[in-house]
């Protein structure tokens, strides 16, 4: 599985207005298997399952028109404590 975070300088979860690149990690059997980090969105090939953003704010409605699932972080910052609420089901599924 395929979870894409926009992310600051400080490789922490930033809003997408403020996020200096992206990273898509490879979740598999409820571990991080790998990390890419990209400049920009359009360079992203891989699929992408979730896109995990800081707030319902956020200009999301791409996502939505290209069948990528939305989740909010409330609290998470950390690439782990994203994939670890994730695992944990306490990430909350973004609404149009």
């Amino acid at each position: 599985m395929n979870i894409l975070i926009p992310v600051n300088d400080e490789k922490n979860l930033c809003s997408m207005e403020s996020n200096s690149s992206w990273v898509v990690v490879l979740v598999e059997d409820g571990k991080i298997v790998n990390m890419v980090f990209y400049t920009s969105r359009e360079d992203i090939k891989e699929f992408t399952d979730f896109v995990v953003v800081i707030s319902q704010d956020e200009f999301i409605s791409d996502f939505f028109l290209e069948g990528i699932g939305i989740l909010i972080a409330p609290m998470q910052r950390t690439i782990e404590d994203i994939i670890e609420a994730y695992m944990f089901r306490e990430l909350h599924e973004a609404s149009l």
